[in-house]
């Protein structure tokens, strides 16, 4: 019962790069080197899915992750019976990508939140610099005791 799985995927298939999930995560695995008289059992969690891209048009697919289990399997007759099960479980939850646009007065305020960080910080300095030379004006004229 060796086998390799090319692809097990549920619904739609996503074609987003922003999108990362487990929409194949069965894809591309192997049990070639395994015993050929194992049965191979696969548990399945999916979990529903649903993309929104900007327009608002929505894309529904499945995601999902497997747990592996490989055993020797013995019928009551006592001969070895291989199989391949996939058990599944569907979740109650569903997974919502939405796309989204920062909108133009978010782009404002961080500038406007950068531009006056900078004059706080010049002023800082500007006043740590004023302080320092009144101070070492003193010191040169002897006035400071």
């Amino acid at each position: 019962m060796t086998h390799t799985i090319h692809k097990l995927a549920f619904g739609e298939k996503l074609q987003v790069q922003k999108v990362q999930g487990a929409f194949n995560a069965l894809g591309g695995a192997d049990r070639l080197s395994s015993n050929p008289l194992a049965s191979h059992d696969y548990i399945l969690k999916i979990v529903p899915t649903v993309y929104e891209d900007l327009s608002g048009r929505q894309r529904f697919s499945y995601q999902y992750t497997v747990a592996n289990k490989e055993y020797v399997a013995y019928s009551h007759t006592g001969r070895i019976i291989p199989a391949i099960w996939f058990r599944y479980d569907l979740s109650p939850i569903t997974v919502k990508y939405t796309e989204r646009r920062q909108p133009f007065y978010r782009f404002i305020t961080t500038i406007c939140a950068i531009v006056g960080g900078t004059f706080t910080v010049a002023g800082i300095i500007d006043s740590c610099i004023f302080t320092a030379s009144e101070a070492w004006k003193k010191i040169q004229i002897g006035k400071m005791s």
